[in-house]
């Protein structure tokens, strides 16, 4: 009888191993949070996860996107207390430790000043005096939200997580996903990235950085590299900007200390951590430092960064940390 039992358990085990079903690749994709998704993973026949993560993005418009009118953000900058989400409560509490961690040079309060500038929904005005806004910017004048409880801003305060959210998303889905059991994935919103695992085809996921051009072509890349288990953000100045009317080019990146335009040779900086929330604030707060970018990511263990910048003859030259080229596919 024991050996009749083992031959059954034997022959379950076996056959258990023998049905375990072949993992295809679902890709996901559209619009979202101001541009747009892609996100692959495997998963066995006809599963998808597309309505789970539709979901996800609906929710992180309905609290942190400024083109949704009745947002929580929305609704903070106009002055209204809200019964504040677990997710956006997060992000506030993550970004004023960021913008300490950083020496201000990330900072979510910075939303006048890039509204007066044009950007995020602002207009530009001449007559608009940028420096008497500077008295509304500065995180360590909120308060640390508690999720499910009424929150409210400084009078005059306004918020701008657009530094932020996509990173913070990204993370959201991956953690999604990996609750589901899926343990290959890309996942990627708004050009900010998270990789773990392999794709369908057995090799490490392959993320290409753009060369930062106005008149890039589809898939020209500065460079390639292979992420598994880390996360990559990329923050330039080279595709959000406007001229003024002496020519100026107005980029889209603004010192939270200044209130004025970055001006820097600095065209993109791509950012490799184990996480998108802070991937995606540290990329921001890269541009905003120019120069001193690689003394501000040396401040963070395990953070890797690759600066675009341009030369006095016009040609771009790479910057990076030591760590980078661990990442670059052989």
């Amino acid at each position: 009888m024991r050996n009749i039992l083992s031959i059954l358990i034997a022959t379950g085990i076996l056959t258990s191993c023998s049905s375990t079903p072949e993992l295809v690749q679902v890709t996901n994709q559209g619009p979202a949070q101001g541009s747009t998704y892609s996100i692959s993973y495997q998963v066995p026949q006809g599963v998808d996860y597309r309505e789970g993560i539709d979901s996800i993005l609906k929710a992180m418009d309905q609290q942190m996107s400024l083109w949704v009118k009745d947002s929580e953000i929305s609704r903070l900058n106009r002055g209204d207390s809200v019964r504040i989400s677990t997710a956006f409560a997060r992000v506030i509490t993550l970004s004023k430790l960021y913008t300490e961690l950083t020496a201000s040079q990330f900072d979510i309060t910075i939303a006048p000043v890039i509204k007066a500038w044009g950007f995020s929904g602002g207009s530009y005005n001449e007559d608009v005096n940028v420096d008497s806004l500077l008295e509304f910017v500065g995180s360590s004048n909120l308060a640390l939200p508690e999720a499910g409880s009424l929150y409210a801003l400084p009078a005059g305060f306004q918020l701008d997580v657009n530094a932020i959210a996509q990173g913070y998303t990204v993370d959201i889905i991956a953690d999604y996903l990996a609750a589901k059991g899926v343990s290959d994935y890309m996942v990627e919103v708004g050009g900010e990235v998270r990789c773990k695992g392999e794709n369908v085809k057995g090799r490490g996921w392959r993320i290409g950085i753009e060369k930062p051009v106005e008149d890039r072509i589809a898939g020209q890349f500065q460079t390639i590299i292979a992420l598994d288990s880390m996360s990559l953000a990329t923050s330039g100045n080279y595709r959000k900007f406007w001229i003024d009317e002496t020519g100026q080019k107005v980029v889209h990146t603004i010192d939270p200390e200044t209130g004025q335009p970055v001006i820097s040779n600095v065209l993109s900086a791509s950012i490799i951590a184990s996480n998108a929330t802070l991937a995606d604030a540290l990329a921001t707060a890269c541009m905003v430092a120019g120069p001193n970018a690689m003394q501000l990511v040396a401040q963070f263990p395990d953070v890797e960064a690759y600066f675009i910048v341009g030369n006095k003859k016009g040609e771009l030259e790479v910057q990076k940390t030591e760590g980078w080229s661990a990442y670059e596919p052989n």
